[in-house]
């Protein structure tokens, strides 16, 4: 999960930041300290999470909200009470935490931010992806896995293999359901699962680890016939 944090308290950018480094599932975190800047970087780069203050001094929080991506989840970050109840009109709002805050606080809301993009990647069935320098249209349910190379991302279809410069960590916010984290390095679509073992699966002729960390997980999410 990618996240951006826009306020112009170095203290309270430092603080945010020290707890998306507690959480496992934000990935890279990027810091605006005035709204220009914010609106520059959310012009240029794609973000799952944004944490918000309302009262910059350039531009308000509110005109900020009115260009932001609706596929990103937003957390209001503020000491003003008065746009609590304004900041549910808009959809991509999905708390607001009032300063002081403390992490119990901070994780109620990433919780809430988990939940908003799991319904809107549920619905998803084909990414644009980058190869080399175009973007790539693929069809998910024609994936097989996943599997990190490097800084590096193969997609493996049905019949090619596409290469792209991504993490597992930021692609695997953006995928629907039938997908699973079965290890450090893999991603798979539970729908091209052939066959199951101990320590493994198979997905045509491709042999891929399961990690004693994801199995559990792996198991809720497949019909296993008795």
């Amino acid at each position: 999960m990618k996240c951006l944090i826009v306020d112009d308290d170095p203290l309270i950018c430092d603080l945010l930041e020290h707890f998306c480094g507690k959480v496992n599932d934000i990935g890279g975190v990027t810091v605006a300290m005035s709204g220009f800047e914010a609106v520059n970087l959310i012009n240029s780069s794609s973000f799952d999470l944004v944490l918000l203050d309302f009262d910059l001094p350039d531009i308000t929080g509110k005109e900020i909200l009115n260009i932001i991506n609706a596929d990103a989840a937003v957390i209001m970050v503020t000491s003003n009470r008065d746009f609590a109840s304004d900041s549910y009109n808009y959809d991509q709002v999905v708390d607001y935490l009032v300063k002081p805050i403390d992490f119990a606080r901070f994780f109620q809301g990433f919780q809430k931010a988990q939940s908003f993009l799991a319904k809107k990647t549920s619905s998803v069935s084909r990414l644009f992806i980058k190869e080399g320098q175009k973007l790539v249209k693929i069809d998910l349910h024609e994936v097989g896995y996943f599997k990190s190379e490097a800084n590096y991302i193969a997609v493996v279809l049905e019949n090619r293999k596409i290469l792209t410069l991504m993490t597992l960590k930021d692609l695997a916010t953006k995928l629907p359901d039938f997908f699973q984290k079965v290890h450090r390095s893999y991603i798979v679509n539970l729908n091209k699962i052939e066959a199951i073992d101990s320590n493994s699966l198979r997905i045509k002729n491709d042999e891929i680890p399961i990690s004693s960390r994801y199995e559990e997980q792996l198991l809720k999410k497949i019909n296993l016939l008795n």
